[in-house]
């Protein structure tokens, strides 16, 4: 039985007759299997290679098949701006099955989270910081809501897994394994990463399922890259102008302050400015995102938060200022391009010293030949063992320190000696 084939009639009929596809890509396939075989999945697309299908057509089907209470998936995004932006495509997808979605996070309105709790969606979109206030929160019969909860959609996993957000969000999906008392699938999502295998080890946590790579061949993609020399900031800037002039740019920095000295550079130069950052309101970050998807002589200075998936339409070209920081990162942001027929993905970095050129020609270099960095998941997070240790006090105070004296007193025990291997010096001062 092909991949397609074995979808709830519900799901097949929404692909055929409301999205009017034909086919499904070669990730939609293996994925459709790997979910539907029970299995954790890591599955890697290019950006815009249709991995959100890929993981919900299968994910809504078993949601249908089962019909459980409550919430049955999950989808986890890194930030509330992608959140945002795939929260329409996942509505379509669920409602055009009779499901529907409820995305929760710091910005959705008490009255709204109330309706939730009391009628809860069959999919809940969230980011592992809103998911910890809702295990904690007395307002919210975790026991209940999460009853059916049978998977766990990870996008951008590899936004995670390297650092303590990651740590952090599988300590979440452990504690929804205790809640819901089930083997919880899980299910990553990502464009670029160089080691796939050690994500899904990282993935698995306590389960006990088997693990699948989607990575189906990939044709050649296409890129113009190029690296520029400007010997100072006005430089800089002159050269930013006359590549956006009449087009739709996203300018990436490495960080919030420089975002603001190129944006204030490039005003009144003839192209419309926006900035985009996670000190931005969300409203000015809305209103950048609705303008620059309806203009043709703009441009976002932005951070890592135009990184990460959040559409745009289509678009011109990248320009990253200064040498990128990783290879990965590179990659993500020039997947932004060449989306449209008969394009190519087009990127062009800005350098103001030897330092930073040298960086550029070699992430280029890299990129051009398929090497990607490993992400290493951190498996000694020993500040998050602290705060889950504080979760679950706040949650389970009695119980832990009324009669389970002895585990609060072995996790001590396990926060000292995980920060003198990692920070000795600190450790001996503490003990002085």
């Amino acid at each position: 039985m092909g991949a397609f084939e074995r979808l709830h009639p519900h799901v097949r009929h929404a692909i055929v007759h409301d999205l009017g596809w034909k086919a499904l890509r070669p990730v939609q396939e293996g994925t459709i299997d790997a979910v539907l075989d029970g299995c954790n999945a890591v599955v890697l697309a290019p950006t815009a290679g249709g991995k959100t299908e890929a993981a919900m057509f299968p994910v809504l089907s078993r949601i249908l098949s089962e019909q459980q209470e409550g919430v049955a998936a999950l989808y986890i995004c890194p930030i509330r701006a992608l959140l945002n932006n795939q929260e329409e495509r996942l509505r379509g997808l669920t409602r055009m099955v009779g499901l529907d979605v409820f995305k929760w996070h710091g910005d959705v309105g008490d009255g709204a989270k109330e309706r939730f709790r009391k009628s809860p969606t069959q999919v809940l979109m969230t980011t592992p910081e809103s998911l910890e206030v809702m295990l904690v929160s007395a307002r919210t019969d975790c026991e209940v809501l999460f009853r059916g909860l049978g998977v766990v959609v990870i996008d951008e996993v590899h936004a995670f897994a390297g650092d303590d957000r990651g740590a952090h969000l599988m300590a979440i999906v452990e504690r929804l394994v205790g809640v819901c008392g089930r083997d919880v699938q899980r299910v990553g999502l990502s464009a670029t990463v160089g080691n796939p295998g050690v994500i899904g080890e990282w993935l698995r946590g306590s389960s006990g399922r088997e693990f699948r790579l989607v990575d189906p061949p990939k044709a050649a993609v296409r890129r113009d890259l190029r690296v520029e020399y400007c010997e100072d900031e006005l430089g800089v800037a002159s050269t930013i102008v006359a590549k956006a002039r009449g087009k739709k740019s996203l300018v990436f920095v490495e960080s919030r302050s420089k975002a603001e000295k190129v944006a204030l550079a490039l005003g009144g130069r003839g192209v419309d400015v926006f900035i985009h950052h996670s000190a931005v309101s969300r409203a000015d970050r809305a209103l950048a995102e609705e303008r620059f998807t309806r203009g043709e002589n703009t441009a976002i200075v932005c951070t890592s938060t135009m990184e990460l998936g959040i559409d745009v339409g289509d678009l011109d070209q990248v320009i990253q200022v200064g040498a990128p920081n990783s290879v990965a990162s590179f990659l993500q942001r020039v997947g932004r391009t060449g989306r449209r027929a008969n394009t190519v993905a087009n990127a062009t970095v800005v350098c103001q010293t030897a330092e930073e050129l040298l960086q550029a020609v070699a992430v280029l270099f890299l990129a051009e030949s398929g090497w990607v960095e490993d992400v290493r998941p951190d498996h000694e997070a020993v500040f998050v063992l602290a705060h889950q240790v504080m979760a679950q006090e706040i949650r389970l105070s009695e119980a832990l320190y009324g009669k389970s004296p002895k585990l609060i007193a072995w996790l001590g025990r396990c926060l000292e000696r995980q920060a003198a291997n990692r920070f000795p010096d600190a450790s001996r001062a503490l003990v002085a």
